[in-house]
């Protein structure tokens, strides 16, 4: 005997109308943690020493002192960049409204950085139009991507991200708990409506953030006084 499952109407006015109703209700509980990949300084010291490796092999068989100057400027510029950037760190701020959750992750990164991106755009906008003046409009053909890309570096800000995630009262949900990617204890949880497992809505309502464990206890009660969490599954390690 099939079962017909009631899924809502997912239209985008829908959304908004979901997504409003949680943003204009009060906050109840706010938490905040670090995300912080597991493997970040491993994956920079790989980077670091395969540059060490490149800039070695390279003196051994050129061995020109500017190779050393170039190897020190470019370890000096780039292992920050690596670090901060490539793998970037997120401030998290969640949210818990009787209507649902809010999450906000702000990248982890100093302003110099962004600072000195800016920096370097208008230098190359510079350098672009220098080169139009003294070698003519054929200057843009070859750097044309490097002049475009310029203006969009200019304004190179730090990014916030913000997901709301609507509750379903009339429904029955699931715990789930996650394998932990970050550092400082804190990982991934979840709540998922199991009726809309096999249907596009499951991830509109899927009430998923992320914690230390220390602070899990009091989100997870808190979280249960609005939805009903029928079923549980093993806590992530």
């Amino acid at each position: 005997m099939n079962t017909q499952v009631s899924v809502p109407e997912y239209t985008e006015e829908y959304k908004q109308q979901q997504h409003q109703q949680v943003l204009d209700a009060e906050v109840v509980y706010q938490w905040n943690c670090i995300l912080r990949n597991k493997i970040k300084e491993l994956f920079t010291f790989i980077i670091g020493l395969g540059m060490c490796m490149f800039f070695g092999v390279t003196y051994y068989f050129n061995q020109d002192v500017l190779v050393l100057y170039l190897w020190g400027g470019i370890m000096l510029i780039f292992m920050p960049v690596t670090y901060f950037l490539f793998d970037t760190d997120y401030d998290y701020k969640g949210q818990i409204t009787p209507k649902g959750i809010i999450i906000e992750k702000t990248e982890r990164v100093p302003e110099i950085f962004y600072k000195a991106t800016r920096g370097m755009a208008y230098i190359g906008i510079v350098v672009c139009v220098i080169a139009a003046l003294m070698v003519g409009p054929l200057a843009f053909v070859g750097a044309g991507a490097f002049a475009l890309l310029s203006f969009k570096m200019t304004g190179f800000h730090k990014k916030v991200q913000t997901e709301v995630i609507p509750f379903v009262r009339d429904k029955q949900y699931r715990y789930m708990g996650y394998e932990s990617f970050y550092q400082y204890t804190v990982c991934t949880h979840g709540y998922g409506v199991e009726e809309f497992l096999r249907t596009p809505i499951y991830g509109v309502y899927e009430v998923a953030f992320s914690c230390t464990d220390e602070q899990l206890p009091e989100i997870d009660k808190i979280i249960r006084q609005y939805i009903n969490v029928a079923k549980e599954t093993e806590n992530c390690g």
